[in-house]
């Protein structure tokens, strides 16, 4: 094969992954249309954010005694945004597992025909 040959398949083949990832990804949400994608902002979200701030407030602090206020104010603006992420993160661990499933099934079909495309069986 030729060299342009190869890009093109193998641009193919990156164009059908990223479709079949999507479709993965569109399906699962179809499929839960009252999963929450974007979760409820609980108490399980904003206790993390602030236990990460002050955390990274702490943290500032004691590393250095003689910062000043708007250091440790985005210090702890850092650590409130981790602690949010966290949160987020945990709260929608079920959505998210339910898409990532959908998503690989999706995708482990594309590779799996790519794979027998590249690797034919002869049965006889």
């Amino acid at each position: 094969m030729t060299t342009a040959l190869v890009r093109k398949s193998d641009i193919a083949y990156i164009r059908s992954l990223t479709k079949a990832s999507y479709d993965g990804f569109t399906s699962a949400l179809r499929k839960r249309e009252n999963c929450a994608v974007s979760p409820t902002l609980t108490a399980s979200v904003w206790v993390p954010a602030a236990i990460g701030a002050i955390v990274g407030i702490l943290a500032a602090r004691y590393r250095n005694r003689k910062q000043s206020g708007y250091k440790l104010a985005m210090v702890g603006v850092a650590g409130s945004a981790l602690g949010f992420g966290a949160g987020v993160g945990y709260t929608t661990r079920g959505s998210t597992k339910a898409v990532f499933r959908s998503t690989m099934q999706k995708v482990n079909g594309v590779r799996d025909a790519h794979w027998l495309e590249r690797n034919p069986i002869n049965y006889a």
